[in-house]
């Protein structure tokens, strides 16, 4: 994924209040009312705030607007338009509850990077020893509890049931593998096998 692309905003524009320098506001992240100390230069400048009374390094009024795009939008989004670390994206996250599961921004990242990691392995053969790796992890997580059987008209069809297709009519193939007689009709006519009644009738 390109870097426009991961930075996109998906929910803008955002617009900053409009306070200026000595204002008061209420931040949701500090949970307090703040002072506006300035504003940041930022590709989306905002104004940085002090909680009242106090003295130290100001950080970003996160407002309902600044929220909004914190529950909304990608932590990389978020580095790019505000200028901000990984740090303390993942502060105000912690703040407003906001995780990579519930936030679409992330969850379109994440979707991207599964779709570009399949497509550069499609095709590619594992290594013996990584196919039993992964052999093993599903023995030991039962993972074939999670299979469903063949296709809609019932498990797969085996090598010798495939063979008494066309040798023997529909019905009498249906009684010997356990399938009923519509479903073997549809197996055999999907491979191309004509019906063995048919053969005798023109003979």
């Amino acid at each position: 994924m390109r870097s426009r692309d991961r930075t996109r905003l998906l929910f803008g524009p955002y617009r900053a209040p409009r306070v200026r320098k000595g204002d008061r506001a209420t931040c949701l992240f500090k949970d307090t009312d703040v002072v506006i100390t300035g504003w940041t230069d930022a590709r989306i400048s905002w104004p940085r705030a002090l909680p009242v009374g106090t003295k130290g390094r100001p950080s970003l009024l996160v407002d309902e607007e600044l929220a909004r795009a914190v529950r909304h939008e990608s932590a990389a989004a978020l580095r790019h338009w505000w200028g901000v670390s990984s740090q303390q994206v993942w502060k105000w996250r912690k703040a407003l509850g906001v995780d990579r599961l519930n936030c679409p921004g992330s969850q379109r990242l994440i979707r991207g990077a599964s779709a570009q990691g399949a497509a550069q392995t499609r095709g590619v053969k594992l290594p013996p020893e990584a196919v039993e790796r992964r052999r093993r992890t599903a023995v030991e997580l039962d993972l074939g509890r999670h299979l469903r059987p063949g296709y809609n008209l019932g498990p797969w069809w085996s090598p010798a049931e495939v063979k008494l297709l066309g040798r023997l009519p529909d019905e009498e193939v249906a009684a010997k593998v356990g399938r009923t007689h519509n479903a073997g009709r549809i197996k055999r006519e999907k491979l191309g096998i004509p019906n063995p009644r048919d053969r005798r009738r023109r003979c």
